[in-house]
């Protein structure tokens, strides 16, 4: 409920955790973003502090690691499909994406208002999803650290939003969302039909992809402690990267409707998954329920009706 990240591994065993030393003094990000100091409240740059780092030494008991990221409540986390990145949702309406193994903050979105909910990953690891307060549900690329289209469907808080991997592909994604609205929606979104503003044709400098480009090109020149990175011409003069990103109007990016929307249930739904032939729901009444895919009772009935009968 403050902010407060804890990490544990579920085959270690649990112990009384203290603070190490070196992170009393560390930072705690304020609801902009930005890292406040705990003890003056001077701003840093590095938006984390480091409770118990999971470089520590001591990694013999739970937790394994611990952060504050703002004085903020967290609603939601999810690890990329590859461990290495976080992306984390919280009451102040803030997106964050964070490198696990570094620990360092990468990224800062902004809900268009209210808190953000719910958060995951496309099984690629190149788009994130958001839903939230404002009953909508976000679709930022994390490789060009940019909002590319907004989804529009609920007619309450968004409650859970998951991929479907039988339904993506590498340049194709079908995801689901479910609300306290009690509906679920399905969409789909594909690569070309994401154009980006001309605002956010130019790569930020705080991306992913531009921080391994500028790495390639003067690794030399990287400044972790104070965050700065070289500019693409190697006789540049270094520049602080960004790594906040503000709100975009909704005229400027794409609403997407849903290819589904059904209401499911009288009370809240909280959570979705999805298996390879049907859809799993659970509602805050305590109800779980499983759903045929749509279209797939109609393909039953086709492939039965198509089959030869068998002989007496």
């Amino acid at each position: 409920m403050d902010g407060s990240l804890v990490v544990y591994d579920k085959e270690k065993e649990d112990a009384q955790f203290n603070p190490e030393e070196e992170a009393v003094n560390g930072n705690v990000s304020g609801s902009s973003g930005e890292a406040i100091d705990a003890t003056n409240g001077t701003t840093h740059p590095n938006g984390i502090r480091i409770n118990k780092s999971v470089h520590s030494k001591n990694q013999k008991t739970n937790p394994v690691a611990a952060w504050k990221l703002s004085n903020h409540r967290i609603n939601a986390f999810s690890f990329s499909p590859d461990n290495r990145h976080l992306a984390v949702v919280s009451e102040d309406g803030t997106l964050r994406i964070i490198d696990y193994l570094k620990e360092e903050l990468l990224d800062v979105f902004y809900s268009y208002y209210g808190g953000l909910t719910c958060a995951c990953w496309s099984p690629d690891g190149k788009y994130v999803l958001t839903g939230g307060q404002d009953d909508l549900i976000s679709i930022w690329s994390v490789v060009e650290s940019a909002l590319v289209a907004r989804c529009q469907g609920h007619q309450s808080w968004v409650s859970a939003v998951a991929f479907d991997p039988w339904r993506c592909d590498d340049r194709n994604y079908r995801f689901g969302s479910v609300g306290e609205d009690g509906r679920l929606c399905l969409w789909d979104f594909s690569v070309g039909m994401l154009h980006r503003p001309k605002a956010q044709s130019v790569r930020h400098r705080g991306s992913i992809s531009s921080r391994y480009t500028a790495l390639q090109r003067a690794e030399t020149a990287t400044t972790s402690n104070s965050r700065l990175r070289s500019d693409s011409n190697l006789d540049a003069e270094d520049e602080e990267v960004v790594i906040q990103h503000p709100v975009e109007p909704r005229a400027r990016i794409p609403m997407l409707p849903p290819v589904l929307n059904k209401s499911i249930d009288t009370h809240p739904v909280c959570w979705l998954d999805f298996t390879e032939d049907a859809i799993i729901t659970s509602c805050k009444s305590g109800h779980i329920r499983t759903w045929l895919r749509p279209g797939s009772e109609l393909a039953a009935q086709t492939e039965g009706a198509s089959a030869p009968a068998a002989a007496s």
